[in-house]
């Protein structure tokens, strides 16, 4: 939002008491009934945007709740911390006080999964998307990984390695010719993908696929406002994968990392992939998905869930038919 789209609210003077974390609970509370009451509060005629403002910053302020992202704030020219106390940052005004605070978010997929344990560490997990990283790159691209001497990756990224290799998903093979010009050069041993580690791929690409067929019609969800009526693959609608995971006791930390792999969203670092493994900000860029997503209330996800369910039990039954019609005319043909 610019700067000037901005919400003013007047506030009675036990709102300057406290820290800015605690006004901002009461200012956009998760109670319906405590948001109706600051609603109806706005000056529409002043500003007839301010409903609309308010359901932008509300959802902010949800996501903030559920760890799904970080907030830096600004008073005035300088960055303070969430603990403040109001009395310190408002200052007066025509004899009001007077706060005026700029809000950003930066999503943190990590930490929203630490806080809702889908990972016991942060380590292992960054662990476990370097390894599956480095097989998708060895898999797909066959890119060359000298299985000796100095390597182009950093010590998070040698470790991942490492782990494969401990694991048997890859190991050592004959290696490609030296480009010395030696006769005798012996070939420089390359990492491999083993058969262990060529079934563990076949695994993960079912586990994925299975997430496509049974999830992807959520990706375009449209519910009319009664939710009477829930429409599929309409052009219109909005993305809700990650809530259908939740919904179904997923962990979405996983299901959009394979689902990132598998639609070739790592290939744009194909050139510089050992060194950008290193870092943290390029893993929480590949989660976003996770915690900037569109989402609606459990109520309302429930009954989009059993439309679902009743829409991917008809294609099946669809796709059934079609088998036995196909089969039934290759019968006919061959008699």
């Amino acid at each position: 939002m610019k700067r000037e789209d901005s919400l003013v609210v007047r506030l009675n003077t036990q709102f300057l008491e406290g820290s800015l974390s605690q006004l901002m609970d009461r200012v956009f509370p998760a109670d319906d009934d405590a948001r109706r009451e600051i609603a109806d509060g706005f000056d529409l005629r002043a500003n007839p945007d301010l409903p609309e403002i308010y359901a932008v910053l509300l959802a902010v302020c949800e996501e903030w709740r559920d760890w799904r992202c970080a907030l830096r704030v600004t008073a005035g020219s300088g960055e303070v911390a969430l603990d403040e106390p109001i009395s310190v940052l408002a200052a007066p005004s025509d004899g009001l006080p007077l706060l005026s605070l700029h809000l950003e978010q930066r999503y943190c997929p990590l930490e929203y999964a630490m806080q809702h344990e889908f990972w016991g560490s942060r380590d292992g997990l960054l662990e476990w998307m370097r390894s599956l990283a480095a097989l998708y790159f060895i898999d797909k691209h066959e890119v060359p990984i000298d299985a000796g001497g100095d390597q182009p990756y950093g010590p998070a990224m040698g470790h991942a390695m490492g782990t494969l290799q401990e694991q048997g998903l890859t190991g050592h093979s004959k290696g490609r010719e030296d480009d010395s010009g030696e006769e005798d050069a012996a070939p420089t041993p390359t990492l491999a993908i083993t058969p262990d580690g060529r079934r563990f791929i076949a695994g993960l690409l079912d586990e994925t696929e299975s997430y496509i067929d049974d999830y992807d019609h959520y990706q375009d969800t449209l519910a009319e406002p009664d939710l009477e009526t829930v429409e599929f693959g309409t052009g219109r609608g909005v993305d809700l994968r990650v809530q259908a995971f939740l919904a179904d006791e997923l962990d979405p930390v996983r299901t959009v990392f394979l689902l990132r792999l598998y639609d070739g969203t790592l290939d744009a670092r194909l050139r510089d992939w050992e060194t950008v493994m290193e870092s943290e900000e390029f893993f929480e860029a590949v989660l976003e998905p996770v915690v900037n997503r569109d989402s609606v209330s459990p109520e309302e996800m429930e009954r989009v869930m059993d439309f679902g369910h009743a829409w991917l039990e008809e294609r099946q039954e669809q796709e059934r038919r079609e088998a036995t019609d196909r089969d039934l005319l290759r019968r006919a043909g061959g008699e």
